[in-house]
């Protein structure tokens, strides 16, 4: 059955302000949107925020097999408007309106698919006549279920493990939590309470050598000084006036902060799963995010954790899902987790849309299978400078790298980028030995260039 693709990963549900972000988080969001071209089929139709790669769009297409037909890409750079509420889009929104009712497809056929099912989306869903099940998500339901400090709540209320912290306002109350908590492990991660991929994150410590992985920003203080006196200073000089109170215009929200104990040397693991209105939560992939010190990558499933760990991960992604839907929220929901040297895990944030992995899991499902999982490893890694599409993919098809489907392995091509010149790489293997080794052979022919 057709659908209507709305790739809008800079909602208004993901971060607090998006107007504030930069013109680098800008492009990264284009380039989440256009991974979830990899879900398209013929008769779709799909929105992305940035401009079409036509190049990238014919060999996602070619790879899934696509003959004759393609999907209609529509971008909002050819039309009036950036946001995506459809009132502020009008000649958008007739554009989708006109290829639905001419697809000749009768309407209840239609379905749409989202990022995140905010209320901009509900907002099409009801114009378009496609809003069955939308009323919560009209609401703000989206928010909810992509807020830190919300998970941290309902964590508390199930007794589910999380880093020893609180919620703040920026100010003194932000300062007093940082200062408090210092004393743990001698750093703290300071979090914004809507953001992603460790953009709104921050880390305080009193160690030089911690590097801070999963934090966007690191501050080093000195504990012997007045901490009180030092950490203002020590914001302000990387721009972040988090330790400010800020005077806000009448009925304006201040954003929210977490402050977190961070604890060195773990792990982060992330899980995917599918939330049905009713029924059990179904676990879609699960891997360890590979931090550099960012988010940079995934290895699907997790390499060298004990059985018990990948048992306990599992159930506890599962009956945090469960409490999301008992909010009323279905659809894709991420769960991630740290875990550390003595296999205990703690779990730090939900997010209620698709995630970092959505489209890994996509092309190995379509390329390998539904249970791709329990025969095949991937290793990924995102903004590795390459070649355009068209040129890497015959240096990959020339080496024997490129995904062939009679060996069910090799190099996919899951993200390209032409204005920074980076891709994202999926690795496909049988085993970890064997996904190490083509990605050995990767990076040697890309340092070749």
């Amino acid at each position: 059955m057709p659908k209507l693709v709305l790739a809008n990963p800079h909602s208004r549900a993901m971060v607090a302000r998006p107007r504030d972000l930069p013109p680098e988080s800008w492009r990264g969001c284009d380039v989440e949107a256009a991974r979830m071209l990899w879900s398209l089929d013929a008769e779709d139709i799909a929105i992305i925020p940035g401009p079409l790669d036509k190049d990238f769009l014919a060999y996602l297409t070619g790879l899934l097999g696509m003959t004759g037909a393609v999907p209609m890409v529509l971008s909002m750079q050819d039309y009036n408007g950036i946001h995506w509420y459809p009132g502020d889009n009008p000649e958008l929104f007739a554009a989708v309106q006109d290829r639905i009712s001419g697809s000749g497809i009768d309407l209840a056929a239609w379905s749409v698919s989202y990022y995140v099912h905010d209320r901009d989306v509900a907002h099409w869903e009801h114009r378009l006549g496609l809003s069955t099940g939308a009323a919560a998500y009209a609401q703000d339901l989206a928010t909810m279920v992509n807020s830190k400090a919300v998970f941290r709540a309902l964590a508390v209320a199930t007794g589910t493990s999380i880093p020893e912290g609180c919620v703040v306002d920026a100010g003194p109350e932000l300062l007093d939590a940082t200062v408090e908590l210092l004393d743990r492990t001698g750093s703290v991660i300071v979090k914004q309470d809507q953001n992603s991929g460790g953009l709104g994150n921050t880390l305080i410590t009193t160690d030089p050598a911690i590097t801070g992985f999963g934090a966007f920003h690191v501050i080093t203080v000195d504990s012997d000084d007045d901490l009180t006196t030092q950490l203002p200073r020590a914001l302000r000089a990387h721009d972040l006036m988090l330790g400010d109170r800020v005077e806000l215009p009448r009925g304006a929200t201040q954003a929210r902060f977490i402050v977190e104990v961070y604890q060195p040397g773990t792990r982060s693991l992330s899980s995917e799963l599918y939330i049905p209105p009713s029924g059990a939560p179904i676990l879609r992939n699960y891997g360890e995010m590979r931090m550099e010190p960012m988010w940079k990558g995934f290895a699907i499933p997790p390499q060298h954790l004990p059985t018990t760990v990948h048992a306990e991960f599992g159930a506890g992604s599962h009956e945090i899902a469960l409490t999301a839907q008992r909010l009323g929220y279905h659809g894709l929901i991420n769960i991630d987790a740290i875990v550390g040297n003595d296999n205990q895990l703690t779990y730090t944030e939900f997010n209620g849309r698709a995630g970092g992995a959505t489209n890994l899991d996509t092309i190995a499902r379509r390329l390998l299978g539904q249970d791709y999982l329990h025969h095949h490893v991937l290793l990924t890694r995102i903004g590795v400078p390459a070649p355009r599409t068209c040129e890497l993919v015959n240096q990959l098809t020339r080496t024997g790298l490129h995904f062939d489907s009679r060996r069910r392995s090799g190099v996919v091509i899951a993200a390209d980028d032409p204005i920074t010149g980076t891709i994202e790489y999926l690795v496909i293997a049988d085993d970890h030995t064997q996904a190490e080794d083509i990605e050995l052979q990767l990076e040697a022919l890309l340092a070749d260039r």
